[in-house]
């Protein structure tokens, strides 16, 4: 019986090693594409909505006022801020002025907060292309004028940029880089190009999108109510049969995403449970995957004995030294490698404590704005095929 176990759980994880390896090298580099010189530069607008962002701003504002790119705007939205992220904007605008700041100071009911932000720039924007972005991102001065060029070059609609995390602990990068892997997984970026796939893509960091398409799909009006508006984004644009790509930039795009593992428990509580409908039965479905695939085995090399002990172990060092070796290539220290064991059972225990806040509270909390689940899964339609990747 061991024998039979640990042979699935070794071709389980070969397989899934085997799609990312393939996956993950099939897809562009930003760093392939060389800075947009033509002889007129369409206008570009960034869009970054921010909400008590005083700690991180300054910094990834001044990266995109720092760009090469010779026709651009930034709106900046300050969503009801109640810290000093105001005060932050307006020190970067006295060394940058051409940074135009909106400010919004209630949310109108029936949308959050975040995709009420975007919208509300988006409405103001003049653009060709609207990038959206995030407030602690930061972009390397060439990055927008690369992307201009990979829009141009390969006649996109929508272009997003897979990113690098910027510090934290080795736990805290293991952590970021399994769950990455995980949803490189179920979204399977490489295939968004492909106009048979129904796969998408969409990236917080790094959301480009013509600014024609966006009113087609009817801009963030239709994902009002998505905590992950970024991924919908890039189904909404998908679904209306337009052309994206996912590139890899992560020289080019870094932010902290979270500056402790405390900190990302915490963050990922207001839509992790999205990625399961806000379905209790889905969410402890993906618990269970995570432990027969990835907690199960490790044990099993102790509890097993015989031939099946050695399959354990090898399907336990085969993910360690697989998503471990992507890490590495991806520019994270070593030193994160061995916390791949550790990593399983904190996803486990975010999935699972965000299922409880959700249903103890009835709903969830971001921003400061509370939002009651039944609201939340009235736009379930959009949920469908969320992770549909079979071809």
């Amino acid at each position: 019986m061991y024998l039979v176990v640990s042979l699935l759980c070794l071709t389980v994880i070969l397989a899934v090693l085997i799609i990312l390896l393939r996956g993950y090298g099939s897809l562009g580099r930003l760093a392939d594409f060389n800075v947009w010189d033509g002889a007129s530069a369409p206008l570009v607008t960034i869009i970054v909505p921010a909400c008590n962002e005083e700690n991180s701003i300054e910094s990834g504002l001044a990266s995109l006022a720092r760009q090469g790119y010779p026709n651009l705007e930034i709106i900046v939205v300050n969503d009801r801020s109640t810290d000093r992220t105001a005060e932050a904007i307006e020190r970067v605008r006295r060394a940058y002025p051409a940074i135009t700041l909106m400010t919004v100071s209630t949310l109108p009911d029936g949308w959050l907060g975040k995709p009420h932000a975007m919208k509300t720039a988006a409405q103001a924007a003049r653009g060709e292309y609207l990038i959206f972005t995030d407030a602690d991102v930061c972009l390397d001065a060439s990055t927008v004028s690369r992307s201009v060029r990979v829009m141009q070059e390969k006649e996109l609609d929508h272009l997003t940029l897979i990113f690098q995390n910027s510090g934290g602990s080795p736990l805290l990068n293991a952590l970021i880089s399994d769950s990455g892997a995980g949803l490189l997984f179920l979204l399977k970026p490489w295939k968004a190009k492909d106009p048979a796939s129904r796969c998408f893509v969409g990236i917080g960091a790094f959301n480009m999108v013509r600014r024609s398409v966006y009113r087609e799909i009817g801009g963030h009006e239709t994902i009002r109510m998505q905590v992950i508006d970024d991924v919908f984004l890039g189904k909404r644009v998908k679904q209306g049969g337009f052309r994206q790509d996912c590139l890899l930039a992560q020289e080019y795009v870094t932010l902290p995403w979270y500056a402790t593992v405390g900190e990302m428990v915490s963050g990922l509580m207001k839509n992790v449970y999205s990625f399961f409908y806000y379905r209790a039965w889905l969410a402890f479905a993906g618990v269970f995957c995570i432990a027969a695939a990835l907690i199960m085995p490790f044990w099993l090399v102790f509890i097993s004995g015989g031939a099946a002990r050695y399959v354990f172990l090898l399907a336990v060092l085969l993910r360690i030294g697989g998503i471990g070796a992507g890490m590495i290539r991806a520019g994270v220290t070593p030193a994160a490698v061995p916390y791949l064991f550790l990593t399983p059972y904190i996803s486990a225990y975010i999935i699972l404590r965000a299922v409880w806040i959700a249903h103890r509270s009835g709903g969830i909390t971001w921003r400061g704005q509370f939002y009651p689940l039944t609201a939340l899964k009235k736009n379930e339609w959009l949920f469908a095929g969320i992770f549909s990747s079979s071809r």
